[in-house]
């Protein structure tokens, strides 16, 4: 098999390593910016994987850089900003995936203010060429998605599926842990679902105190912006669908909120005009460093980090109410640095879980575009088993309520 990683940053260079590392078959890396990828590839735990030059926005040069692979992996953000546009990437590069005869994985979607992933508008298309897009395919969206449509399927009926996650940093420094552009996402208008009825909040509008396992304890989390939303409510029959999200990471991004930051209401600065966002946009690093995240974890800084994926399901068995619940939590950032250096206590999670969903669909009989609840049962199961075989864990638990 054939694998195109597109974007070998933050979590496309994990990936590329982990699938030499399991000898998926040729793994090749494009990127535009060779140079950067080639670092980032032979950092810590190298790989002897190719990287080529291409630029996602060149659509023609992109298509003849897919031809003869098997599957595309599109570890790109969900949007590049050229001259303060943002332009939406996953159906530039489905689009080239399509013309080259390639199956296609990506790790998250782009949203806005529409009610679908974007990426569901080729389904028509992907299925017609007997290809599949399988899409959202990382941690969170990704496994939580799985998560979803495990509980879910252990109740006769449900009306409500709360995913909520947790990425916490301690110490006396703050790591971008993965890419700026999906970092701020986080804290665009929230899709809610409420009642069987789709509707846009502010961010950081809803709060609630959460309990995660120990180590990680009582946690408070807030509606954030999400993947989840775009596909969840669209492939399982509930009223009710909550994202909510906590951790030193969400409230570093709460209090920029709050202070205005993220605004995109244009200020004069003598005689230029320029928006909150637009600075931070350009302050921040492209992607993460794996030298500093390791400097910083060496020298103290960052004493450690934490991510875990909680779900759920509450409704009804035999008529009575009951809950369904799972959760994961992944390894910490100094466990990360152990197996995979450089990595992130969320880029290393991310990558294993979009290979485990790569392994489990390859050779399949699928066409269409496909979020991973919308998986067979038994790929599914596949996706959990490979986790496991990496000491990543999904703990279960069904009660009958009172």
């Amino acid at each position: 098999m054939r694998v195109a990683v597109l974007g070998c940053g933050a979590v496309g260079s994990v990936f590329a390593k982990l699938a030499v590392e399991e000898k998926l078959g040729e793994v090749v890396c494009l990127d535009r910016y060779p140079e950067r990828a080639k670092a980032s590839l032979s950092y810590g735990v190298q790989a002897d994987v190719p990287v080529e030059a291409v630029d996602a926005l060149d659509s023609e040069g992109l298509t003849r850089k897919l031809a003869g692979f098997d599957f595309v992996v599109n570890a790109l953000p969900t949007f590049a900003r050229v001259n303060r546009r943002e332009i939406l990437l996953n159906p530039l590069v489905m689009a080239a995936a399509l013309r080259a005869g390639a199956n296609y994985v990506d790790l998250a979607c782009y949203g806005g203010k529409k009610r679908r992933a974007e990426q569901l508008s080729l389904a028509g298309q992907f299925s017609g060429e007997g290809l599949l897009a399988l899409i959202n395919s990382g941690g969170s969206p990704g496994l939580s998605n799985i998560l979803a449509r495990s509980a879910y399927e252990e109740l006769d009926s449900t009306q409500t599926v709360t995913v909520m996650s947790l990425e916490d940093q301690r110490g006396s420094t703050f790591v971008i842990p993965w890419s700026r552009e999906e970092m701020l996402s986080v804290a665009s208008p929230v899709l809610a679902y409420r009642n069987g009825r789709f509707e846009l909040q502010d961010p950081f509008a809803e709060a609630e105190v959460c309990e995660f396992p120990e180590p990680l304890g009582s946690v408070r989390c807030y509606s954030v912006s999400n993947d989840e939303s775009y596909t969840i409510p669209h492939f399982l029959r509930i009223r009710n669908f909550r994202y909510l999200a906590g951790g030193s990471d969400i409230e570093v991004l709460r209090a920029l909120y709050r202070l205005g930051i993220f605004s995109s209401k244009p200020l004069r600065l003598r005689k230029a005009l320029i928006t909150p966002r637009e600075v931070l946009y350009h302050i921040l690093e492209s992607t993460v460093n794996p030298a500093e995240v390791d400097a910083a974890l060496r020298e103290g800084d960052l004493e450690d980090a934490y991510f875990a994926i909680q779900v759920v399901a509450e409704g009804e068995v035999s008529g009575e109410r009951a809950l369904a619940r799972r959760y994961v939590i992944f390894p910490s950032q100094r466990r990360v640095a152990q197996l995979m250096p450089g990595a992130t206590y969320i880029t290393y999670p991310t990558a294993v879980c979009a290979l485990a969903m790569l392994k489990a669909v390859k050779g399949r009989r699928l066409r269409g575009v496909l979020p991973p609840e919308a998986l067979p049962r038994p790929l599914r199961r596949l996706v959990l088993e490979e986790l496991e075989r990496r000491h990543i864990i999904v703990n279960e638990e069904f009660k009958v309520l009172p």
